[in-house]
């Protein structure tokens, strides 16, 4: 099993011979050129061929319309139901839409839909091959629902948001401590950050997006609190492997 960052949630996930896109983002400036990548992402066909794409819900960054049009449409879907309508409009032939509790089995890789909170909706996903099961927190917020959700499941990879966007009390994303909290709980072997790689033109918006020095306190956390997950930051291109690890 291995995965490649390549950029905010978009990762490329290889199980069990399969080919796994989470949250497709592979163009700089979504939303207006307001939202850009951080570093240097893959071209559309550097990806491919995909056997799967997995959604957790249909913002600009985490389902780009600009990279939808260069991914062939043959390629199935997963997604949170509530964005199903955008991506048969995008036309893709084969939309999975899913809530939380469904169970799809895809050239037999079962991908469970879990507890998310977003706005406008989202949910997570635990994928699971003969040998191997990866946890995509998408950028959910933390809530305990989740937690429980997540608690025991002993995933061999958890792939956690922790950029802890927020106005006052309203949360966008969960923060590192929320992260490290639910990864504890999982008992996760290994856990890895995501949902940082980004930036925008204001200082500002960036603070409301993402707290400094997020990803390293997300480590440090599980270090003091946990012996049993190891960390594994990944930047633009980097790949974790884990049977290199085994």
């Amino acid at each position: 099993m291995k995965i490649t960052m390549l950029g905010h949630s978009c990762l490329l996930i290889e199980i069990d011979g399969k080919r796994i896109l989470t949250d497709p983002w592979l163009t700089n400036g979504a939303y207006f050129n307001i939202l850009k990548h951080k570093g240097s992402f893959p071209e559309n066909y550097e990806v491919l061929p995909l056997d799967l794409i997995l959604v957790s819900h249909g913002h600009d960054d985490h389902f780009d319309p600009h990279t939808l049009k260069n991914l062939p449409k043959t390629i199935p879907v997963i997604i949170y139901s509530g964005y199903e309508k955008k991506a048969l409009r995008a036309g893709f032939h084969k939309v999975i839409p899913v809530n939380n509790g469904v169970l799809t089995k895809i050239s037999g890789i079962e991908i469970l839909a879990m507890p998310g909170k977003h706005f406008g909706g989202l949910v997570t996903f635990m994928i699971t091959g003969k040998q191997s099961k990866i946890f995509f927190g998408g950028d959910s917020v933390y809530f305990p629902e989740l937690e429980f959700a997540l608690k025991d499941t002993k995933p061999d990879v958890v792939l956690m948001p922790v950029s802890g966007g927020e106005i006052g009390f309203f949360k966008f994303h969960m923060n590192a401590d929320e992260a490290a909290k639910l990864t504890i709980a999982s008992k996760a072997k290994h856990a890895i950050p995501i949902h940082y790689h980004f930036e925008t033109g204001s200082e500002l918006i960036n603070n409301l997006l993402m707290k400094e020095n997020c990803v390293l306190d997300f480590q440090n956390y599980i270090s003091k609190n946990s012996n049993e997950t190891v960390v594994k930051i990944l930047d633009y291109g980097q790949t974790f492997d884990l049977e290199e690890i085994i």
